[in-house]
């Protein structure tokens, strides 16, 4: 969990708040946040907030964040967001190890 990902997050067309990384923005990486994190806003602006409502990221602003890749079940079967996992699974380190820019 000591991995260091880089993108713009967006969100799909059902409402799924995604991580695109790279140049070409083409491969789409499902996060896993710690229990505590939230979105706040509306699939125009929003932002991703920490258990103590810091902002961790933003929507189409690049960030960082730590962690690593995870199988398709490790958010285990109480992840709220499981019908939203497409692409690459990115387990978020915890806590406080990430950084809006």
């Amino acid at each position: 969990m000591d991995a260091n990902f880089s993108g713009t997050l967006t969100i799909d067309a059902k409402g799924c708040v995604q991580a695109r990384q790279g140049t070409d923005k083409s491969t789409v990486y499902t996060l896993v946040w710690p229990q505590g994190y939230t979105v706040q806003g509306d699939s125009n602006a929003f932002e991703v907030v920490d258990a103590d409502k810091n902002v961790v990221a933003r929507s189409g602003s690049e960030f960082q964040i730590g962690g690593g890749l995870g199988l398709p079940d490790s958010p285990g079967e109480n992840w709220t967001e499981r019908d939203c996992a497409q692409g690459h699974l990115w387990i978020v380190a915890s806590p406080n190890v990430s950084s809006a820019k």
